[in-house]
Parts: structure tokens; C-alpha cells; sequence
């Protein structure tokens, strides 16, 4: 599979590759897994197919609404007094809820400030990164957003799907790419959010090692609820300081203080 595909499926955990692999082999009729390797082997599209399967785009905006509360309420606030120029990091951004979630709440938090913010979403798929960029949502994945919100930043296009507009698709930037090796430093936020659940172990060390180092000295980091720390090396190098919303702070000198 990394022959074919030029990825390392290596950080993936086993359970949840056996179940890709198992749909996959569904899908297309194969008994055993001898079959399917002589599948990857013959078919030049399989492999491709298959590793498009191991991405997650399940997603809603505001997914969790306590946690974004929180965002809006404790941690921008905190950001903003010592920068008026942000860079925020989506990694593992799906279809793009998160990032343009990201927007939204950073454009109602600032209102009129001067300050400049620009959203960095990173995706492994290719297809979904492609649907984040069109911006186009059905109204499910609309439903923890208010009325007001909604008639602000969306447009709707029928009954059940709605378009993003254009001035909060112009503050995110997507791109395909994976969290470990994308390029990027400097970043006052990172969400990565539902995304290390699927990582085994020692992957996850590497992720939280890259957060570290591409966070600034005040940056936090924000991951899934079904996410810790606990039992993570690199966990030393944050303090979780706010348990529930599973947000942390990059441990620097003088650390960080929400009031």
C-alpha cells in the first residue's frame, strides 16, 4: 500500500484499518484478504480508493456547542490581548465544518477590531478538501448554529442545502496534506479535533510533538472528546486547562491563565 500510494498507513491503528479494509472488501466482492491483496496488486485504482476510505469527514458545524462556547467566551479573548494577527490550524479539517466554524466564530468574536486572522485547513483527502472548498451543506450539519447565524453566513441554495458566503470562505485556506510533515509554524490555535482516535500510539506522540513546536509560547490546542493527553509523553509539554472542552495550553515560561 505505501508502494502504491505513496502513504504511510503505519500510524493508522490495526482495528481501525481492519475495518476499512473489511468494507472495502464488501464492496467489492472479495472473500479474504489474499483476494484483495491480489486486487491492490492487479487494479491501479484500488489502493487510491482504499486510502480515500481512511478518511473521516463525519462532521457538523459547532460540533459539541459547549466547547465553542468556550472558544468564544475564554480562549479568543485570551488570544487577543497580546495579538492582532492570528493564524489558526484545522488539521484534519473533513469537509471543512471545523475550519469555516473556525471563521464564523473568530468573525463574531472580533465584530470590529483591528485584527487580521487567517485559518489553515489541512486534510489527507484530496475529495474532501475539494467539498470544503465548494462550501455547500445540508441542513443537518447546519442544526447547532442559530437563525442568525445561519442568515448570516449562509446562503440557501434549496430546501436542505445551503451555501457558505464567499467573505468567510475567503478567510480559509485548504489544503491537502498530512498533519505530521504539513509545513506551518507560528499558529495561535490548533484544532484538531476527532481525528487522533483513529492514530495509533506512537503516532499520536508525533502529532502532539508537531503541535508543540508549531504552537506560539501562548497558543492552545484544542482536540476531540473522546481525546486525552493521559499517558502521553509530549502530554508534559501542556497543561489541560479546561478538562471538558479537552483544551490545553503549550507549557511556556510564565504558562498560560484563563480568568
Amino acid at each position: 500500500m505505501q508502494v502504491k500510494t505513496g502513504k504511510d498507513l503505519h500510524q493508522f491503528k490495526r482495528p481501525f484499518l481492519n475495518r476499512r479494509i473489511n468494507a472495502r472488501m464488501r464492496a467489492v466482492g472479495v472473500r479474504d484478504g489474499s483476494e484483495y491483496a491480489k486486487l491492490l496488486e492487479s487494479d491501479s485504482a484500488e489502493p487510491s480508493i482504499l486510502f480515500k476510505s481512511f478518511s473521516i469527514n463525519v462532521t457538523e458545524f459547532y460540533r459539541d456547542s459547549f466547547v465553542w462556547e468556550c472558544l468564544s467566551s475564554k480562549i479568543m479573548p485570551q488570544i487577543l490581548k497580546n495579538n492582532t494577527t492570528l493564524q489558526v490550524w484545522s488539521a484534519g479539517c473533513a469537509s471543512g465544518e471545523e475550519p469555516y466554524s473556525l471563521a464564523i466564530l473568530l468573525s463574531e468574536v472580533i465584530g470590529t477590531k483591528n485584527v487580521k486572522f487567517n485559518i489553515i485547513a489541512t486534510d489527507i483527502s484530496v475529495d474532501a478538501i475539494n467539498r470544503a472548498k465548494k462550501g455547500q451543506y445540508i441542513s443537518q450539519s447546519l442544526k447547532n448554529l442559530t437563525p442568525n447565524i445561519i442568515a448570516k453566513y449562509f446562503t440557501p441554495i434549496n430546501n436542505d442545502t445551503y451555501q457558505i458566503n464567499e467573505s468567510i470562505k475567503q478567510l480559509v485556506t485548504f489544503q491537502q496534506g498530512d498533519i505530521i510533515s504539513f509545513p506551518v509554524e507560528h499558529v495561535n490555535l490548533i484544532t484538531c479535533r476527532n481525528v487522533l482516535i483513529y492514530y495509533d500510539k506512537p503516532a499520536q506522540e508525533l502529532v502532539f510533538k508537531k503541535f508543540h513546536k508549531t504552537l506560539n509560547d501562548d497558543g492552545y490546542l484544542v482536540i476531540g472528546q473522546d481525546e486525552t493527553m493521559m499517558g502521553a509523553a509530549s502530554g508534559k509539554s501542556f497543561s489541560c486547562i479546561l478538562p471538558r472542552e479537552r483544551i490545553y495550553s503549550k507549557l511556556a515560561v510564565g504558562g498560560n491563565t484563563i480568568v
